[in-house]
């Protein structure tokens, strides 16, 4: 009798545990289902990891087909965007002469350079 109850507290602890990881796993790890299911497809889970500007970006450098781009004095102000924009176009790399240049939509162009494409965040221009 004894050892019924005991087993089945056993069985109790078991599956509150198994409820506690998956609540842990689902909803406090930040996990996402859907970068775990096409974790081997191109660019799965780029979205989740890096900003909408880096994204659009990337996006820009491939529909134009870029072979080096250069930023605006502003995005080249924050260094942590800056590492991620380059590391993100990796193949693509950044030259300071290249007449390419990525710009935020709230900067404002200079006169001699012809507006490319632009996106939600970002804009590319050819000087």
């Amino acid at each position: 009798m004894i050892y019924r109850n005991i087993k089945k507290i056993k069985i109790l602890f078991i599956i509150i545990c198994l409820i506690q990881i998956f609540y842990l796993f689902q909803y406090r790890s930040g996990f996402n289902y859907n970068v775990f299911k096409n974790s081997f497809k191109k660019n799965s889970g780029i979205s989740q990891s890096v900003s909408d500007e880096l994204v659009e970006s990337n996006y820009l450098i491939k529909k134009q087909k870029i072979v080096n781009f250069n930023l605006s004095k502003k995005l080249t102000k924050d260094k942590y965007f800056y590492q991620r924009f380059i590391e993100l176009n990796y193949p693509i790399r950044l030259n300071d002469t290249s007449r390419f240049i990525f710009f935020l939509n709230e900067e404002v162009i200079p006169n001699n350079c012809k507006l490319l494409d632009t996106l939600k965040k970002i804009k590319l221009a050819k000087c």
